[in-house]
């Protein structure tokens, strides 16, 4: 059968520009959504907040406008609003969207204010600060995680030595998977694992580039990743990285957060 393969570059090329595309459309979404609403059932959902008054204004980093948002009453209502969210600033007149004037993104929330960083060419210095000039902001997106995958995407395109090269290679189809190590007289930390554990255990410390653990929920595989870890960590292997395809239960996180702790004082 033949393969089609995707180079690493026109891989990485093609997916930010798919990103950058499902970032627009979810930020376009949203506004519409929020055109479509009330500012109050707005406000009550959680994505909006009225009546803020502008308490402080500075000049940040790259030339950036940070200004703070404060409520007139004693805290803000509750929301949804956090550190990355991409917001839309208005007049806090009437429901009209068209008045926007500008977009920014939230760097910190306090019980009582919001403070948002916009960009040097939006002119919000000669915004009205007077006692009865209120504004609203309007949840977009959230930027965290649009940053995240396009920095680990540029980190990838620059790959070019070491074990992560050869990681990218297989995983791309440009090489086989090197031939496993022979693992011996393997002592096992967590001294309950069972037959199938011990065996995907000895399996992954084996593989030089990838291993797989896979099944059902409630078998057991968080435990044996953390044990990998562990292995691979008293072993010298300080690279080496479990990751879950899904997110843990409470139970498990609390078990990955004490091993990442352990790990840091044998590292």
């Amino acid at each position: 059968m033949d393969k089609t393969r995707i180079s690493v570059e026109s891989f990485v090329s093609k997916t930010l520009q798919l990103l950058e595309k499902e970032r627009t459309s979810e930020i376009e979404e949203t506004r519409s959504l929020t055109e479509k609403l009330p500012s109050k059932e707005l406000q009550r959902r959680g994505v909006c907040l009225l009546k803020l008054h502008i308490s402080s204004r500075k000049t940040g980093l790259f030339g950036r406008v940070i200004i703070s948002f404060e409520t007139h009453l004693e805290a803000l209502p509750s929301n949804s609003f956090s550190p990355g969210d991409i917001i839309g600033l208005n007049t806090s007149q009437g429901d009209n969207q068209s008045d926007s004037l500008g977009s920014g993104l939230v760097t910190k929330v306090s019980q009582s204010a919001v403070s948002v960083a916009f960009d040097e060419s939006q002119d919000l210095f000669s915004l009205d600060d007077g006692p009865s000039d209120y504004y609203k902001l309007t949840k977009l997106a959230n930027d965290v995680t649009y940053k995240r995958l396009k920095r680990t995407l540029g980190n990838l395109s620059k790959v070019q030595r070491g074990e992560c090269a050869n990681l990218v290679s297989v995983l791309f189809d440009e090489q086989p998977l090197s031939p496993p190590n022979n693992i011996q007289d393997l002592k096992f930390i967590n001294e309950n694992l069972d037959e199938s554990q011990q065996d995907a255990v000895q399996f992954a410390l084996a593989q030089k580039e990838l291993a797989v653990v896979h099944g059902p929920p409630g078998t057991g595989k968080t435990t044996t990743v953390i044990e990998i870890i562990l292995q691979a960590v008293k072993h010298g292997n300080k690279s080496s990285t479990g990751t879950l395809t899904s997110p843990p239960p409470p139970t498990c996180q609390m078990k990955l957060s004490a091993t990442v702790k352990l790990t840091e004082r044998l590292v």
